[in-house]
C-alpha cells in the first residue's frame, strides 16, 4: 500500500515541479522579450498618459478623451512606471506578472477534474496563444483583464463558500475596471449561475450580488465610456463582421482562420456532446449528472465570446477587435482540459507531445532569433532613421500618412528627424463605410502632450510644393496618400527603397485641387 501511494506522489511532484520552473520561465523570457520590444502606437499612449503628474492630469486626459481606458488601468502602470529604468520593461510589468497569474488560475481549476497532468498540458498549451506570445509583453491592460477572469472561474469553481463568492465579486470589478468590455466575459458566470438555477431550483443570492458587483466599475465610468463613443463612435476604426469569427480564433492560436475555426468547432461539438448530449456519448463508467452541466455551459459560453461580444456590439453600434475578447483563450485552455480529462491516456499522450514538441520549437526559435519577431528597441527606430537619412534631401519635411507608425517614429528618432516628420490628416470621404478619423482625432489630441507635427494635408500641400513621403508597404492599404497624389497630378519619385520601406520626393505645381 505504502509503495503505491509513493508511486503516485512521485509524478504529482515531477508536475509541481515542471510547474514552477514554467512559471520562473514565462517571466524570464518576457522580461527578455520586454526590454527588447519597442513600444507601438497604444503602448505609447499608456506612456503618455501614465507620465502625467497627477491623479487630476490623468483624468483630465481621459476626459479629453484622450485614450479609451478606464483610469485604474493607468493608475497601476504610474505606480509600474517607478519599478524599474528601462521604460520598455517597467510598463510592461503588469502584464507580464499577470500571465503567471493567468497560468497558474488555468492549471488550478483543470486539476481539479483533468488532475495534475492535463492541468499541466493546459497550462503549457496557453504558451502556443498570443496571449502570452504579443500581450504578456505589452503595455496594455488585455493580460490583467484574462488573469482577473482566470481568477474569478477558480473562485466559482469554489462556490458557494462566502469567502469565494466575496473574491469572485471583486475580481470580475477588477477586470471590468481594466477595461470596458469585461463585461462580456462576465457572461459565461451568469449562464453558468443560470443553469445551476434552472438545474438545483436554488437561487443564490450572494454570488447574483457578486456578479452585480462586477459591473459597478461600468457604472462609475460610463460618463467616460459615454464620451469616448461620441467622439469616436460615428467612424470608429474597429470594422468588424461575422465572417471575421474563424480568423479571431486562428489569431489567438497563431494560426489562420481555417485552422481556428475548425479548432473552436471541433471543441464547441466536444465539449457540448461530452456533457449536454450524454446519450450520444458512449461512456458507460461516466454518469452526466444535471449538475455537471454548469461546467460546460461556463466552457461554451467562454468560447463564443467573440460571437457574443459581436453582437452585442453591432446591435450598439460599436467597435470590436480580437484582443478585447482575449478572455476566449481560456475557455479554449478549458475546453481541451474538459476533453483531455475523458480521453485514453494514449490521446493524453499525443497531446503531450504535440504541445511540448510545439512549444519547444517555438522558444527554441525565439532564443536563436531573438530579434526576428519584434521592432527591435535598440535597432528598429534606428534603421528606419538611417533609411530616411540616406534618402537625402535632408531639409524637406518627410510626411508619414500612417498615423501608428507616424507616433513610433517621433517617439523614437533624434530630435532633428522627428522635427521634419508631419501626419497630414485626411477630409472626410463621402458614401465611404470604411472611412474613419479616429486616428486623426486620437493624434491632434496627442498635440497636446507630445511635440508632434500635424496638419490637414491640404492645407500642408498648399505652402510645401516639394516633400518626402515615407511608407511601409507591410500592411497594404495603409497607404491613402501616394495613390491620392498620383490622381492629382503631383509627380513622385523612389529616392529610397528595400523589402518593405519606401521613400518618395513629391513635387507638384500647386495645390491639389478641392473635390
Amino acid at each position: 500500500m505504502m509503495e503505491r501511494i509513493i508511486s503516485k506522489e512521485r509524478p504529482k511532484k515531477l508536475i509541481y515541479g515542471l510547474m514552477g520552473f514554467l512559471l520562473l520561465y514565462v517571466v524570464v523570457r518576457s522580461l527578455v522579450a520586454a526590454a527588447g520590444r519597442a513600444f507601438w502606437y497604444d503602448e505609447l499612449l499608456t506612456l503618455t498618459i501614465s507620465s502625467l503628474g497627477s491623479w487630476k492630469a490623468i483624468l483630465e486626459a481621459l476626459h479629453r478623451p484622450f485614450d479609451g481606458q478606464p483610469p485604474l488601468f493607468y493608475i497601476i502602470e504610474k505606480f509600474a512606471l517607478g519599478l524599474a529604468r528601462k521604460q520598455e520593461i517597467a510598463l510592461r510589468l503588469p502584464s507580464l506578472l499577470a500571465f503567471p497569474c493567468t497560468l497558474t488560475c488555468v492549471f488550478i481549476y483543470v486539476k481539479r477534474r483533468g488532475g495534475e497532468i492535463v492541468a499541466f498540458l493546459c497550462a503549457l498549451f496557453l504558451l502556443m496563444t498570443t496571449l502570452f506570445q504579443t500581450y504578456a509583453v505589452e503595455a496594455r491592460p488585455y493580460s490583467m483583464v484574462v488573469a482577473c477572469i482566470a481568477f474569478a472561474l477558480v473562485c466559482y469553481q469554489r462556490l458557494p463558500s462566502l469567502f469565494w463568492t466575496a473574491m469572485l465579486g471583486f475580481s470580475l470589478a477588477a477586470a471590468q475596471a481594466l477595461h470596458y468590455y469585461a463585461i462580456f466575459a462576465m457572461v459565461p458566470f451568469a449562464v453558468a449561475e443560470s443553469v445551476v438555477l434552472l438545474s438545483t431550483r436554488r437561487f443564490r443570492w450572494p454570488v447574483w450580488i457578486a456578479l452585480a458587483f462586477g459591473t459597478l466599475p461600468l457604472v462609475l465610468f460610463w460618463p467616460l465610456l459615454s464620451y469616448l463613443k461620441t467622439v469616436y463612435g460615428p467612424h470608429y476604426w474597429a470594422h468588424y463582421a461575422f465572417s471575421s469569427l474563424p480568423r479571431t480564433y486562428g489569431a489567438f492560436l497563431s494560426t489562420n482562420s481555417v485552422y481556428g475555426g475548425g479548432i473552436a468547432a471541433v471543441l464547441f461539438a466536444g465539449v457540448a456532446g461530452l456533457h449536454l448530449l450524454p446519450r450520444w456519448v458512449k461512456f458507460a463508467e461516466v454518469e452526466i449528472h444535471k449538475a455537471d452541466r454548469v461546467e460546460p455551459a461556463l466552457i461554451l459560453t467562454l468560447l463564443a465570446l467573440p460571437l457574443i461580444t459581436f453582437l452585442v456590439t453591432k446591435v450598439m453600434h460599436g467597435g470590436m477587435v480580437d484582443r478585447y475578447v482575449l478572455a476566449t483563450i481560456i475557455g479554449i485552455c478549458l475546453a481541451v482540459g474538459c476533453l483531455l480529462s475523458r480521453a485514453r491516456p494514449e490521446i493524453v499522450a499525443l497531446f503531450a507531445l504535440f504541445v511540448i514538441s510545439a512549444v519547444g520549437v517555438q522558444e527554441l526559435h525565439f532564443w536563436r532569433f531573438p530579434g526576428s519577431h519584434i521592432n527591435n528597441v535598440n535597432s528598429g527606430g534606428v534603421a528606419t532613421e538611417k533609411f530616411i537619412e540616406g534618402a537625402g534631401h535632408r531639409e524637406l519635411p518627410v510626411v508619414v500618412p500612417y498615423g501608428v507608425l507616424f507616433v513610433e517614429l517621433a517617439h523614437y528618432a533624434s530630435p532633428h528627424t522627428a522635427d521634419r516628420l508631419i501626419y497630414p490628416t485626411q477630409d472626410p470621404v463621402p458614401n465611404d463605410k470604411n472611412w474613419s478619423d479616429t486616428g486623426d482625432k486620437a493624434i491632434q489630441l496627442l498635440q497636446s502632450y507630445l511635440p508632434l507635427w500635424v496638419s490637414n494635408f491640404r492645407e500642408f500641400a498648399a505652402s510645401h510644393k516639394e516633400f518626402l513621403i515615407y511608407v511601409e508597404e507591410r500592411e497594404p492599404g495603409r497607404d491613402w496618400l501616394t495613390p491620392r497624389l498620383v490622381r492629382e497630378g503631383w509627380s513622385l519619385q523612389t529616392v529610397a527603397l528595400n523589402d518593405f520601406q519606401r521613400v518618395y520626393l513629391v513635387t507638384g505645381s500647386g495645390p491639389p485641387p478641392r473635390q
